[in-house]
């Protein structure tokens, strides 16, 4: 990465999040961005990740330029607690899908549960009681 600076417009503001950044990283590094929120630590890797372009500067990967996203990289979200870290990225994916279908079922049980007619199993006796008739 060498003078990146990278802006973005808001409704009311230009927003300069990093300005004429320089680093490299090597094969094996590990390399932490870390600041304050609001510092640029976001828009920087948006823009590693070919989803931003920089307005000066320039970022290459391997040797070639980033302009795009591609697969040698992937973005992954910051709310990390709604993935569950075990899972592989499609298990994740699937994990979601199966918890919305089950919870759609489980309403159309709960709507058929309470659209069930009571009723009555000796209206004039004594031991009278009403019940639902649950539904499997």
């Amino acid at each position: 990465m060498k003078g990146v600076t990278l802006q973005y417009k808001t409704k009311d503001h230009l927003v300069t999040a990093t300005y004429r950044v320089d680093f490299q990283v090597f094969r094996s590094d590990r390399f932490i961005l870390l600041g304050p929120s609001g510092c640029g630590k976001s828009t920087l890797l948006k823009a590693v990740g070919g989803y931003m372009t920089p307005v000066e500067g320039e970022i290459r990967l391997k040797g070639r330029r980033s302009r795009k996203p591609g697969p040698d990289r992937m973005m992954v979200f910051q709310e990390f607690d709604q993935l569950l870290p075990w899972k592989t990225v499609k298990e994740n994916v699937m994990f979601r899908a199966d918890r919305q279908r089950q919870s759609s079922t489980a309403r159309r049980r709960r709507k058929r549960r309470s659209s069930t007619s009571t009723r009555s199993t000796s209206p004039s006796s004594p031991t009278a009681f009403r019940t639902r008739c649950p539904v499997a």
